[in-house]
């Protein structure tokens, strides 16, 4: 499968339907969902790219990692590069680094990067708000907060965090080349906070959309540990699939219900 490069779908014919619906003022509910109706074909297709299956067995595999006494080198044994006593920052970065476009075997695409920043984003949010706090925290405080999220109830939290997130940030993606010509007295925002309220909608559409991958994480999870004693990165590519084909679902019953 080639590359993606989501610039490309401001020029179909759906995309011109979002750009019509701005321009009529539209409601910010109306908007995102026919952003996700053009979203819809090419987040099916990046289904199946490598980056996301990287991403959902890092996703995984980062909390049983912290189930070890040696923290660091479990880490090191799924890819991250990380020194001994990791703190929340080098996990970061060596997930970043991980998922690197250029770290592939051609050049990087649009996707790979939202992928990227969609795990980044979860493992920053979820480890890091456990934490007693930015200075106060060692890395036995991230170890801890690691550990918790590889209960199955935790990977159903993280996982669910983490395909909302890449929802939105892919919707966002688009949208945010229309919008920004949007702010102001003769656009569809006549203010920042206005602009503000719109993302506040698109991030609370995504996140119902996403509200389907609760209803079988947990189970796929302790499942799959149980009989695999790991996440493969072929069983992540299944589960991402499955996950993108639900979303997909709820997308096109959330546009039904709209219309």
């Amino acid at each position: 499968m080639g590359h993606i490069h989501l610039a490309t779908l401001p020029s179909s014919r759906q995309w011109r339907q979002v750009v019509a619906l701005l321009d009529a003022r539209a409601a910010a509910g109306d908007i995102v969902s026919a952003s996700a109706n053009a979203a819809a074909e090419d987040l099916a297709s990046a289904a199946q790219q490598p980056a996301l299956a990287a991403a959902v067995r890092l996703l995984a595999l980062v909390p049983q990692a912290a189930r070890a006494d040696d923290f660091a080198a479990e880490l090191r044994k799924i890819g991250l590069d990380v020194p001994n006593g990791p703190m929340l920052g080098d996990i970061i970065a060596a997930a970043s680094r991980a998922l690197d476009p250029m770290h592939a075997s051609g050049p990087g695409n649009d996707w790979d990067e939202i992928v990227r920043r969609a795990l980044v984003g979860t493992l920053s949010s979820l480890i890091g708000d456990a934490l007693p706090g930015q200075f106060e925290a060692d890395a036995m405080d991230v170890q801890g907060a690691a550990v918790k999220l590889g209960r199955p109830e935790g990977f159903q939290r993280s996982s669910r965090a983490f395909f909302g997130r890449l929802l939105s940030d892919t919707l966002g993606y688009w949208l945010d080349r229309a919008l920004s010509a949007e702010i102001g007295e003769a656009g569809r925002f006549p203010s920042f906070a206005a602009r503000d309220a719109f993302d506040l909608a698109l991030q609370q559409y995504c996140a119902e959309a996403t509200r389907i991958i609760r209803e079988f994480s947990a189970a796929w999870y302790s499942k799959t540990l149980f009989r695999d004693g790991t996440i493969t990165s072929e069983r992540a590519a299944a589960f991402s699939a499955v996950a993108m084909k639900k979303i997909g679902a709820e997308l096109a019953r959330k546009q039904v219900d709209r219309a």
